[in-house]
């Protein structure tokens, strides 16, 4: 290429006599009367490009096996991949009462919408409360016999028994404290009583000894008497000469119900109190298995065998404190709305936080 160029601008015997010289002379300085382009050419250093053909890597071979020319050929070179951007949506909190949390009305578990874990829990958690917590049985469970039932059965759980059966009842309480409360229904003189059907827990009762209960007073007169004081109001009223008559209606009161005996939300009881030997702490029923009779087989399961060697009465039974669904069931049970009612322990100890709360007792079939 240069030899090419000088030809161009100089004679033939003058570039072959440089082309020569470069060859096997060193380059002479330059001169004053030398062309510039000589004087360009032997000044100026020439380039060496070497190319070096690169080994592509063995991935079988280790590391520290690989030559330095081929690693210094690898890390020589750098390559920037245009990688692809992952978009994420954010969202600002400011105190929204609903921020990306639901809660269910049914079970009261807490879930994001659109998160499949939270969704999967929620849908795993809410088959359990509805549905009952499943249960494939235990080589040594106690069960009790009962002639009423021909394919469930009810196992009595102690506070003795293996760790295994105590975790189930744990878990069992767990559902139940969503609708009674938290902290108050399990205690160690506490006797379980699980109702299973179809591999799945779906009632649980909560029995325990007592020494003294009191009867509930039957409020029936109380009642006629507000009534009485209701009708003796003037059933007129008078604008002028234009005269209205009211109509009254009167509300007959069943012996049945067991809402005669709540004025104000209160129980009145007896003051005198007599001997007790079984309360019942609380009674629970998977929402989906309500109205089944289920609570009323576990009565009876707890009447046959809370006592050893010996049955109890229906009226035997106290519950503890009832509201308006617990005083459903035990007029129901016990035939009479002056059934027995105790006072449960205020406080209870949790055994794992080692903490005492207050204890709300409530029954629900």
């Amino acid at each position: 290429m240069q030899s090419k160029i000088s030809a161009f601008f100089k004679s033939s015997s003058s570039s072959s006599a440089s082309a020569s010289a470069s060859v096997s002379h060193p380059k002479p300085l330059p001169h004053d009367n030398d062309d510039p382009l000589t004087t360009w050419e032997n000044t100026k250093h020439h380039i060496s490009i070497t190319y070096t053909k690169r080994t592509r890597p063995n991935p079988k071979a280790a590391s520290s096996s690989s030559s330095p020319s081929t690693a210094a050929a690898i890390t020589g070179t750098t390559v920037v991949k245009n990688k692809k951007r992952s978009y994420a949506q954010v969202h600002l909190d400011f105190g929204q009462s609903d921020f990306l949390l639901r809660t269910c009305s049914i079970c009261g578990f807490n879930f994001t919408p659109g998160d499949l874990d939270g969704e999967k829990s929620h849908n795993d958690f809410h088959k359990c409360y509805t549905q009952g917590i499943p249960f494939r049985g235990w080589s040594n469970e106690r069960v009790l016999t009962m002639p009423t039932l021909k394919t469930d059965r009810i196992v009595l759980v102690l506070d003795t028994d293996p760790p295994a059966h105590r975790n189930k009842v744990e878990d069992v309480v767990r559902m139940m404290e969503i609708e009674l409360g938290t902290g108050w229904i399990l205690h160690q003189l506490c006797k379980v009583y699980l109702f299973i059907s179809q591999q799945r827990i779906v009632g649980c009762l909560v029995a325990e000894p007592i020494k003294e209960a009191f009867k509930v007073i039957s409020s029936f007169t109380g009642h006629s008497d507000i009534g009485k004081k209701r009708e003796t109001k003037s059933t007129t009223l008078q604008f002028g000469s234009i005269v209205f008559q009211r109509e009254v209606k009167k509300r007959t009161v069943s012996a049945n119900n067991s809402d005669v005996m709540e004025l104000g939300g209160a129980i009145f009881c007896e003051d005198k109190a007599v001997a007790g030997v079984c309360g019942i702490r609380a009674v629970w029923v998977t929402p989906s298995n309500r109205r089944k009779h289920i609570a009323v087989h576990m009565l009876d399961a707890v009447r046959k065998s809370f006592c050893a060697g010996s049955a109890l009465e229906r009226t035997q039974l106290a519950f503890s404190q009832p509201t308006s669904s617990g005083k459903a069931l035990a007029s129901s049970y016990t035939g009479t709305g002056s059934f027995l009612v105790y006072k449960a322990d205020k406080t209870v100890v949790d055994r794992e936080k080692g903490t005492q709360q207050t204890t709300h007792t409530l029954i629900s079939d």
